[in-house]
């Protein structure tokens, strides 16, 4: 009996819809980003690409360059499959990056990334919904503070679900292969 009780304790656990990476669709549709021609998007613009997500800053001195560096050469890399992916910098750092800054940041490492930002609220939104967190350490009449956030790459799929959390420090490679991975072509 204590066995029959225990399997259905696990199987009623095991039916739930549990899943490990984020649920960013909502994100991706209600979160608003400003681009440099002050129109306003949203990331499910690009639904039926595969999505390479990054937050960060441009003032950021070693883990935003080097992800950036990462992406362009996955995308060197990934060669005519390239088309099917967009990658994207979102900035934290709603107080100094504006759309003109994040954009000739981006552009300086390859231009096919697709450089963001906006309001503090939809930054804290979209922050969430990646379980995230962010901070301006010190930005109150500091105009060099740092800003702490998070170093993964996410990798969503064409169905705007989140197939891959890759950590900063493995090879550009893992990029590549994850990409592959997903059947796209």
């Amino acid at each position: 009996m204590k066995l029959f009780i225990q399997i259905l304790i696990l199987s009623g656990i095991l039916s739930q819809n549990i899943h490990a990476m984020p649920d960013v669709s909502k994100a991706l549709q209600e979160v608003s980003f400003t681009t440099t021609t002050q129109k306003t998007l949203t990331l499910d613009k690009y639904k039926g690409k595969v999505l390479l997500v990054f937050f960060g800053y441009t003032h950021c001195p070693d883990i935003c360059p080097t992800t950036m560096l990462d992406i362009s050469k996955s995308l060197k890399e990934l060669g005519g499959l390239a088309k099917e992916v967009q990658p994207v910098f979102i900035s934290v750092d709603y107080l100094r990056d504006t759309p003109q800054i994040i954009t000739k940041y981006v552009n300086f490492f390859d231009d096919r990334i697709l450089g963001l930002t906006s309001s503090k609220e939809m930054i804290d939104k979209i922050t969430k919904y990646f379980k995230i967190p962010y901070e301006l350490v010190n930005s109150a009449n500091n105009p060099n503070y740092i800003v702490e956030h998070s170093s993964n790459l996410y990798v969503i799929d064409k169905d705007m679900i989140v197939k891959r959390i890759i950590p900063n420090g493995l090879p550009y490679s893992e990029i590549t292969k994850t990409v592959r991975s997903l059947n796209i072509n």
